[in-house]
């Protein structure tokens, strides 16, 4: 059963985070400022990804990034004072490319798609960056080197919740706002560790377990579409019982 977004619901999704997560940032790293410079710097952080990616963060050299960026050991130390470094550029980068991938999702026409549609569309979107993206392997392997990026992976969930948040209020409008933040971090961190896990099975296996993250996040969110037929009966205690207790029960 689908929830339609009622005719006097004219909220859009909001396409831009009202938090934005703090960035990593390293002060022995010299920022650069010619375009010449950005853009060897970005080719650094791309070979790096593909060698924590293939290697491991500790199997990792500098001098195995500067031959994939094809630039010298000199110039990368120019940029960078260490590894970690890299590694903190390469998590930033990261953090970035999600959000830009989150705000494209959102220029679809969320609200005006069946929940199950615009679900799957989100879940299929973020699996076939990851699978093509080697910078998320290489940050996910790799994150507990520092607290830094582990905080800064966790403020870029919350702000996708709370996103997130606001396609419930129009795709689920029965859902009580007390309770829409904690269904939308429900759904941001099962996708985010189901990649993760999709990462470590592999590709052949991480198709079917991307497949099941859909299955299970419809079973989670269906009690929920659920209470807005109930509300819509003729049976008051049904609309008064919340989607918790009546999943519960079932």
């Amino acid at each position: 059963m689908f929830v339609k977004r009622p005719a006097r619901m004219t909220k859009k999704i909001s396409r831009k985070p009202q938090k934005t997560a703090a960035p990593v940032q390293d002060p022995a790293r010299r920022i650069p400022a010619q375009e010449r410079s950005k853009l060897r710097v970005t080719r650094i952080v791309d070979a790096a990804a593909i060698e924590f990616a293939e290697r491991g963060y500790d199997a990792t050299t500098m001098e195995a990034i500067a031959a994939r960026a094809e630039t010298s050991i000199g110039s990368i130390y120019q940029f960078f004072p260490n590894k970690l470094a890299v590694f903190h550029a390469l998590a930033h980068t990261y953090a970035e490319k999600l959000r830009a991938l989150f705000d494209n999702v959102l220029t679809t026409s969320l609200a005006d798609m069946p929940w199950t549609a615009a679900l799957d569309l989100g879940i299929d979107a973020f699996a076939a960056f990851h699978a093509s993206d080697p910078g998320f392997r290489a940050v996910w392997l790799s994150m507990h080197l520092t607290a830094e990026v582990v905080a800064e992976g966790e403020a870029l969930n919350r702000e996708f919740a709370d996103r997130v948040a606001g396609w419930i209020e129009i795709a689920m409008p029965h859902v009580h706002k007390k309770h829409r933040g904690m269904v939308a971090m429900m759904i941001v961190e099962v996708i985010s560790a189901m990649l993760i896990l999709s990462a470590r099975r592999g590709p052949k296996d991480g198709e079917l377990i991307m497949a099941e993250t859909k299955v299970l996040l419809r079973r989670y969110l269906e009690p929920y579409v659920d209470a807005a037929s109930a509300a819509d009966s003729e049976d008051p205690s049904l609309a008064a019982e919340t989607a918790p207790a009546r999943a519960r029960r079932r």
